[in-house]
C-alpha cells in the first residue's frame, strides 16, 4: 500500500500534470487526438480510415509497447528517470512533423498525411512506455484511502491544461494560416514536454518495492498471460471495457461529422479538445468521487450513461447550436475521466502486489484490441458507403447501453476495495 508521506510530491506531480496537459507530446491539448491532428487531417482531406487512424493510433501507442516498458520498469525501484526519457524521445516526433510542415508547406497533401501519420506514429509508440512506470510512481506519492480522488483530480489539472490551451490554440490560429499553425503547435509541444520533463526529473521519489524482474521479456509475457488465467474478475472486466468501446468510435469521429455534416468552422476544431479537457477537470473534482464511495464498478457505469447522453445532444441536433455542442464537448470530458479513474481504480485494486505496472500492461494490453481496431473498421464503412456517421453513431450508442448492463449485472468490485470500505466502517 501506499504510505502516507504526505502530498507535497504529489502537488509537485499536479505542476507537471497542468504543463503536459496544455502542451505536452501526445496528451497535451495542442496535440490531443481529438483535436489538431484531426483538424490537419481534414485540411489535407484524408480519407476517413486515414483520420480513424488518428485514433487508432492514439491507443494502440498508448498500450502495446506498455509489454516491453511493464517489463523493463517493473524491477527499477526509482520510476521517474524512465518517464522522462520516454516523453522526451516521444516529443520528437512532433519536432520533425513540425519542421515538415514548415519545410514543405504541406503542398503534397498525400504525402504529408503519410509524413503526419509515421510522426505521429513514433511519438504516440515511444509516449506509452511511459504509462506503466507512471502509475506506480502515483501508487508510491498518492495514499491508497485517497486514491480515487486525488487521482481524479490530478487527471482535473492535466485536462485543466488542456482546457487553457485553447488560448494558445486560438491566438495560434490569427497569427497563423494553415497549415503553418499546425507546425508552430507541434513545436511548441516539443517545448513544452522538455519542461515538463525536467518537472518530474526534479520529484523525490520514494524508493520502492524491489520486485524481481522476469528472467525474458517471453517468460514476462507468460506472466501477463498467467493473470488472465487466473484472476476472473479481471477478466470480466476486461470483457466490460470492450464493450465500452463504442465511446471511442464516438471520440474518433465526432469532430469529423461536426465538420463535414453540421458546417461546424475548422477555426473552432480546438474547442473540441479544450471543453473535452473542461469536462474532465469539472469531472475530476466532482463525480470521480463515486469511485472512492462505491467502488471502481459504478464508476465505468456511471461514464457509460454519460457517453450515451454527449451521443444524443450531438447527433439529433440538426444544425450547429454552439450550447449544445459545447455541452457535449464537456459531457465527452466527464465520461471520460469517468472511466480514467473507474479503470485505473479497477487495475490498482485488483493487483495483489506494491508494484502495480505488471497489472497496468495486463488491463491495457486486454483492453486494446476493440479500441484500435474499432473506429478503423467502421471508417472503412463509412468510406464504402456501407453507412453514415448515423450507423455509426447507432453501433455506439448499442455497445454502450450494452456496458451498462454488463457492468452492473456481471463485474465486481474489487475484493482489496471491498475489505478496504469495511475495515473503515463504511
Amino acid at each position: 500500500m501506499a504510505a502516507n508521506r504526505g502530498l507535497s510530491e504529489y502537488y509537485k506531480y499536479c505542476v507537471f500534470a497542468f504543463i503536459f496537459g496544455f502542451g505536452g507530446t501526445v496528451w497535451g491539448g495542442l496535440t490531443y487526438f481529438l483535436g489538431q491532428p484531426v483538424a490537419y487531417l481534414n485540411f489535407l482531406n484524408a480519407s476517413p480510415v486515414q483520420i480513424a487512424l488518428i485514433s487508432a493510433i492514439f491507443w494502440a501507442g498508448f498500450a502495446f509497447p506498455q509489454v516491453w516498458a511493464a517489463y523493463k520498469s517493473e524491477s527499477l525501484t526509482i520510476k521517474k528517470n524512465f518517464i522522462v526519457w520516454s516523453i522526451v524521445l516521444s516529443s520528437l516526433g512532433f519536432l520533425a512533423a513540425g519542421i515538415h510542415i514548415l519545410a514543405t508547406g504541406a503542398v503534397n497533401s498525400a504525402a504529408s498525411i503519410w509524413v503526419f501519420l509515421i510522426c505521429y506514429t513514433w511519438a504516440c509508440v515511444i509516449c506509452g512506455l511511459y504509462m506503466p512506470a507512471n502509475f506506480a510512481l502515483l501508487f508510491k506519492i498518492i495514499p491508497t484511502e485517497r486514491l480515487g480522488q486525488l487521482l481524479g483530480r490530478m487527471f482535473a489539472v492535466q485536462f485543466g491544461g488542456i482546457f487553457v490551451s485553447i488560448l494558445a490554440v486560438t491566438a495560434i490560429a490569427k497569427i497563423f494560416p494553415e497549415p503553418t499553425r499546425y507546425a508552430v503547435l507541434f513545436i511548441i509541444t516539443f517545448v513544452m514536454t522538455i519542461i515538463a520533463a525536467l518537472v518530474i526529473a526534479s520529484l523525490k521519489e520514494p524508493e520502492g518495492e524491489a520486485v524481481p524482474n522476469a528472467p525474458s521479456l517471453g517468460a514476462y509475457i507468460g506472466k501477463l498471460i498467467n493473470i488472465y488465467k487466473t484472476d476472473t474478475l479481471f477478466v470480466k472486466f476486461i470483457a466490460g471495457k470492450w464493450l465500452m468501446s463504442g465511446h471511442y468510435i464516438m471520440q474518433a469521429f465526432l469532430l469529423t461529422f461536426l465538420l463535414q455534416e453540421r458546417g461546424f468552422s475548422p477555426d473552432n476544431s480546438s474547442w473540441f479538445a479544450s471543453f473535452n479537457g473542461l469536462g474532465l477537470m469539472v469531472g475530476g473534482f466532482t463525480i470521480t468521487k463515486i469511485a472512492d464511495v462505491y467502488g471502481p464498478k459504478y464508476m465505468l457505469v456511471t461514464s457509460q450513461i454519460l457517453a450515451i447522453i454527449y451521443t444524443l445532444m450531438v447527433w439529433f441536433v440538426p444544425s450547429i447550436n454552439p450550447v449544445f455542442v459545447v455541452g457535449a464537448f464537456i459531457f465527452t470530458g466527464l465520461s471520460q475521466i469517468s472511466d480514467n479513474v473507474g479503470y485505473s481504480n479497477m487495475t490498482m485494486f485488483c493487483c495483489p502486489t506494491d508494484d502495480k505496472s505488471t497489472y497496468v500492461a495486463a488491463v491495457n494490453i486486454g483492453i486494446i484490441l476493440p479500441m484500435v481496431f474499432l473506429p478503423i473498421i467502421i471508417g472503412k464503412f463509412i468510406g464504402a458507403g456501407v453507412f453514415g456517421f448515423n450507423g455509426a453513431f447507432a453501433i455506439s450508442v448499442a455497445m454502450m447501453a450494452s456496458a451498462i448492463l454488463y457492468i452492473f449485472f456481471v463485474v465486481e468490485n474489487p475484493k482489496s476495495f471491498v475489505d478496504m470500505k469495511a475495515a473503515s466502517g463504511e
